[in-house]
Formats: C-alpha cells, structure tokens, sequence
C-alpha cells in the first residue's frame, strides 16, 4: 500500500521498492531532483518545503540502488506498463521497448545482425526511472491498479503465449457482456474475442494517446465502459487490439491472422460509426467523440497493415498529406475527430489559438517544461531555424506577405514543439510535442499546404521529424514518417534545388522509452 503525499495526492511513496512515484508523470523521481519536479507541478515555497521536509524522513532509494521486481510480480502501481520484448538467447534476459532495439541488442551482444526467429518474445514492462536511469523489469499481467478497480478480466495463466494472456470470462460490475464478445447458442462466449478484448484492457489501452485534459485512465476505464455498452464501439476496441497483436508478433502467418481478424472487427465497427456520425450532427455524445478517436487510430491502422481487407472507405483510404494531418490531430483529441468526422475539420482560429496557449495537446505545462528541461539536438534546431534562408534561393520570393508570414510562423512553431518533444522522455510528451505544432500553425499556413504550396511542403516535411520520433513511441505510427516524405516529394516540383531541401533531413535518435 503506498503512502499519499502532497496536495492532489500529487506523490505516492512505495515502501516496498522503496522510490517516490509521481501519480501524474507516472514515473519515480531522484531525491536530488524532488524541488525541480514540484516546482513543475506550480508546488510552491510554502507547500514545496513542506513536502520536502515530510520526504526527507522517509528512505528513499537512488536509481543504481533499486532492487527491480521479479518477472513473475504483478505490476507496481502508480506506473504505466507497456508491451515489450525479452530476448530468447540462452542466459540473456536483456528486456527491449520494441522489436528495433531488440534486433540491434542481437547485433551487438550476439554478434547476429538479423537474428533467426524467435528472437525474442513479448512481454510486459514497467520502469521505476526515465531518461539515462531508465532500467526495464518485466511484470505478469495483472489488475490496472487498486484504483481503477477490479480487474475487467481474470488474470492471464503461465500457459498464455500469444497475448501474454488468455481470459476465460469477463467481469464488469455495471453490464452485461455485449454481443460481440458471444457466440451463438445459450451461454457460449467468443474465447478468441475475449483474448483481444484483454490485450486491450492489459496491454494496448497503455499504449494509446490521449490529450492532457483527458484523464490518465482514458482508455482503461472510460472508453472500456463506453464500449461494454456499445457493439459497434466494442468492435472498434477489439480491432485496434488485434492490429496491436500483430505488431508484437515475430511470425508473418499470426501478423496475418491478426490483421484479417483487425479487419474484420472493423467492418462492424465502421458499420455502427456511420450511424453514430448522422445522430452526432444533432446530438453529439461521449459514444461518438470515441468512436470518432477510434476511427482515427483505424486509420492508422490500416495504413500499417499490410492486409487491406478493410470494408469501409474512411479507414481504407489511401494516405494522403491532408487525411494524415487530420487524422494525427484526431487521436487525442476526440472533439476535433468528431467535428471533422461530420465536416467541420478547422475550429474558429480564436479558439484554435486559445486551445493551443491553454495547451489543450501540449498541457498546462507544456511552456514550462518546453523552456526549462528540454534537450533538443543543437544541430535538429539549427537545421529548422535556417529554413528560412534556405528556402529563399531554391524557392523565390513568397507569392504575398501573408504567405511569408504564415511560414515564419510555422517554423518558430516548429522549434517550440521541438523543445516540447524533448522536454521529457515518457512517450505522452512524445506525442504532444508533435500534436502541439498541428494545433499552433496558423491557419493560413493550413490553406498554403492543401494548395501544395512549396514553403509549406518543405516546413511540413521537417515536422516529419517529430513524427518520426514518435514512431519509436507508438505502434500505429510505423511507417508514417516515410509515406509523409514521399507525398511531400511527389508534390514538390521536380527540381534538384527544391528537393534537396528535403533529402537532407536530420537524423532522429530512438527515444528511451516507447509503447
């Protein structure tokens, strides 16, 4: 049972492992950091030297010294768990956030630069610290946390292979199970069903984004509750898990499997969305602002899915420049997905602007810990604010003043979602870094880019860096990066000049932490 400090229970003092966790980073934080961290959280003098002085008479640990829990404990709470990878090599245990670094840990302690399958397997994983501290341990699966509750599903059994577990029922205190966790016949269940439908609720809901206004129990608790109410929501939950199920998976024939199976649920999930979508224009409600956000996600899916058996035309439409920026703005931001999903994409640019000051994506934190912690590459802030210059011998004179300003603007956006993104290493400052710019660029500078205008190509590729930052973070961002460059290189002119201002694009290190 962990011990409660600070006003909003901001801290949480484990005695067992013997580290402070911050309930709202998720992480623990080092003792010679403790003054810097409240004061992020706007703990003042008063309050700050006061908890200071209550955490100065409990024994906390430093990092190096922090015995990690065993592979067989369930998670520790106040901590996010993610899905990762355990090496396969006899008398290895090295633990991996993605398939990437686990083939590069091969390369590099095995001496096998493209290791035989199975070189690894899929795990859970949970890190006390972040950044240069970071050290993964490996937990069973298990409830979200005291918190949240009981568990919506029974814990996964040692035999479980595929989804690191496997339920044989589903337990919601408030609902029945919906239709399509059933089998035809009385009293029969979907066993393969409910194993998505607990990868969702165990693994995949972790590794989802969600704007700061929302809670940190987003997709563990109120989207679950939605779609136990809901079959064309729960057929949406499902088919997000399954996609998620096939990236952890080293074998083609199971990628395949859970793709067809992704595809499948989907069909009824988009079937249910276009109902929902005509009843949102006049009464809009929570169901739909979540299926609009799972739509997205679908989205993102399907363009990294290699089966392309979807059924509906808003999920399998090809990637395009303007359906991406959309649909990355979609994926934490349910209200826009829902209001662009009924044809009113672009909010007023009054409350645009309010939203991206208030730091409806960056959060009310964003400025400050953009200005104070951040580590951004030098050369990364070099090569962006240069633009500028660069662009003026290949591209001309801007066609009108408005043009010029709206670029400018766009670029210092840039560089201010630059020191967003690098401000923290946890994987929800990843992607608010790379949100914040889509919500802080004029609208103008929008306009410039659906009219395939050069500058504004050329800006839009260089923010292809933080989306390739966050593919290290998220699973359904694979492979955005490249499709963003080659749309902006096909709609470029065909001039040597031009293009290498694309081709010459920094290098982007993978992030210590991922989903």
């Amino acid at each position: 049972m962990a011990t409660i400090l600070g006003t909003g229970d901001l801290l949480a003092y484990n005695a067992k492992h013997r580290v402070l966790i911050c309930r709202e980073c998720k992480y623990a934080v080092q003792k010679s950091a403790l003054g810097s961290h409240l004061l992020r959280h706007k703990v003042y003098r008063r309050e700050r030297q006061r908890l200071l002085y209550a955490i100065a008479q409990l024994d906390i640990l430093e990092p190096d010294d922090v015995q990690l829990p065993s592979a067989s404990s369930l998670p520790v709470e106040g901590l996010p768990v993610i899905s990762g990878y355990r090496c396969t090599a006899t008398g290895c245990e090295n633990l991996c956030a993605s398939s990437k670094r686990m083939r590069r840990h091969w390369g590099e302690k095995h001496g096998e630069s493209d290791p035989p399958p199975p070189f690894s397997r899929p795990v859970l994983l949970q890190t006390f610290f972040r950044g240069t501290k970071l050290r993964y341990f490996e937990v069973r699966s298990g409830p979200l946390g005291e918190r949240t509750g009981a568990p919506l599903v029974p814990p996964a059994t040692e035999d479980d292979i595929e989804f690191a577990a496997s339920p044989t029922a589903a337990n919601h205190p408030h609902t029945s199970v919906p239709r399509v966790l059933a089998q035809p016949g009385p009293g029969s269940l979907d066993l393969e069903t409910l194993r998505y439908f607990h990868h969702f609720t165990t693994i995949t809901s972790s590794t989802l984004p969600s704007s700061e206004s929302s809670p940190s129990t987003y997709w563990q608790v109120e989207v679950i509750a939605q779609a136990l109410q809901s079959g064309w929501l729960m057929s949406g939950l499902l088919a997000i898990s399954a996609s998620h199920a096939g990236t952890l998976s080293e074998e083609e024939s199971t990628r395949r499997a859970h793709s067809v199976k992704s595809a499948q649920f989907s069909r009824e999930f988009f079937a249910g969305w276009e109902v929902a979508k005509r009843e949102s224009c006049s009464a809009p409600g929570e169901g739909a602002k979540a299926g609009a956000q799972m739509a997205c996600i679908l989205r993102c899916c399907h363009w990294l899915s290699e089966v392309s058996t979807l059924a509906s035309e808003s999920a399998a439409a090809p990637f395009q420049l303007r359906l991406f920026v959309s649909t990355i703005r979609g994926c934490s931001d349910p209200e826009f997905a829902l209001r662009s999903a009924v044809g009113s994409e672009d909010m007023p640019e009054e409350e645009a602007s309010d939203r991206a000051a208030a730091g409806q994506v960056g959060g009310s934190d964003a400025s400050t810990r953009a200005a104070g912690t951040s580590t951004v590459p030098p050369t990364l802030l070099q090569h962006i604010r240069s633009l500028p210059s660069r662009m003026l011998d290949p591209l001309g004179k801007p066609a009108s003043a408005f043009d010029f300003f709206a670029t400018l603007s766009a670029i210092d956006t840039l560089v201010e979602s630059c020191s967003l993104s690098y401000s923290l290493e946890d994987t929800k400052t990843v992607w608010m870094g790379m949100a914040s710019w889509l919500w802080g660029v004029p609208a103008h500078f929008r306009q410039m880019v659906w009219r395939k205008c050069p500058a504004a190509l050329v800006v839009l590729a260089h923010w292809s860096v933080l989306v390739e930052r966050a593919e290290y973070c998220y699973w359904f961002l694979k492979g955005s990066t490249a499709n963003l460059r080659r749309q902006v290189a096909e709609e470029l002119p065909d001039d040597d000049g031009i293009q290498g201002l694309i081709n010459d694009m920094p290098v982007v290190e993978e992030t210590t932490t991922g989903a």
